[in-house]
């Protein structure tokens, strides 16, 4: 049951959430370092819609969102992290811990979940990219550990982020 009690309401936090996402992909689309910090915090902001309960609009802000930013970001490949992975995670996220309780089984889903999105950006890159630009001279499998262990991370901060969230920003966005 979503949370909002006006219908103005749900659109301009939308609204907000929605250009702050935009600003956080674009700072990673331009910066040249802090680059996966910026995907995070393009990533938290769904986040605040999903807490709310409101995952329809949830999945729309995640698509408005992809597409505003295909047509204004400077490198649409920057795009493709967001659109891939961390603009979804939080969804995912909350459908992954909602109806699994086992704890051992919700983190191979989540970490099923990522490899999915590695595998998807690395074919995509493949793709696009020249095969030298990837090879960064280790083993892939070393890559693929890395990568898992940084999501684990990714994860438990997301989680503590959206914690810090529902206990100390919610309350000031939803007043009546």
């Amino acid at each position: 049951m979503p949370r909002f009690k006006r219908t103005a309401h749900r659109v301009s936090l939308t609204a907000m959430f929605a250009s702050m996402t935009l600003l956080f992909l674009y700072l990673a689309s331009i910066l040249p370092t802090a680059r996966m910090a910026m995907y995070f915090l393009s990533s938290v902001f769904i986040m605040g819609l999903v807490v709310e309960e409101e995952i329809a609009l949830s999945f729309m802000m995640f698509g408005v969102v992809a597409g505003l930013s295909l047509l204004l970001m400077p490198n649409i490949l920057r795009v493709v992290p967001y659109a891939l992975f961390f603009g979804h995670y939080g969804i995912g996220k909350y459908f992954i811990e909602k109806r699994v309780r086992d704890k051992i089984v919700r983190y191979v889903l989540k970490l099923l979940y990522f490899n999915v999105a590695l595998v998807l950006m690395y074919l995509l890159a493949r793709q696009i990219l020249v095969e030298d630009i990837i090879n960064v001279g280790w083993p892939f499998w070393v890559l693929v550990v890395l990568a898992e262990v940084a999501f684990i991370v990714y994860d438990w901060v997301f989680t503590k982020v959206t914690s810090y969230y529902y206990n100390n920003i919610r309350r000031h966005l939803m007043r009546s």
